[in-house]
């Protein structure tokens, strides 16, 4: 199901925004990377990290899933974080070892989010969904979140 950012109610809107200017402050002011985002990438254009010439995320804009922006920020923030872009020049295996890595990353950064913020769910599902977190990422709940 697409959840597009016009669809959010005003509330959700501005716990959105909230959040990825928590994301954005984290990164920038926290860790000096800079982070742009671009609407000129396809809607299925993954983000990107780099760390040289200097720490930088592009983050696509027009991703067809909104919901999922502050996740995948956070992502790729631990991908700088932890200079994991070799990952992508290694075997499939280790490549997937390093995302989901930085999968448990960005839950984590989103639990510190809700702790800093009082946010409370009955359980992970709840906190997954609210936070745009892929199903395919649901497995890494259990002993995160």
């Amino acid at each position: 199901m697409n959840v597009s950012i016009e669809s959010l109610t005003l509330e959700n809107r501005e716990n959105y925004d909230r959040l990825l200017r928590y994301l954005m402050n984290y990164a920038m002011f926290e860790y000096h990377i800079g982070v742009e985002f671009t609407s000129r990438l396809p809607v299925y254009a993954p983000s990107v990290s780099y760390n040289e010439p200097g720490k930088l995320i592009i983050m696509n804009a027009n991703w067809y899933r909104p919901i999922e922006i502050p996740f995948l920020l956070a992502h790729e923030i631990g991908h700088v974080l932890h200079e994991y872009e070799e990952y992508f020049h290694l075997n499939d295996l280790t490549r997937l070892r390093g995302e989901a890595c930085e999968n448990i990353f960005a839950i984590k950064l989103l639990r510190q989010y809700c702790v800093e913020n009082e946010f409370y769910f009955r359980d992970y599902h709840q906190f997954a969904k609210c936070f745009g977190i892929p199903r395919e990422c649901y497995y890494l709940l259990a002993d995160i979140a």
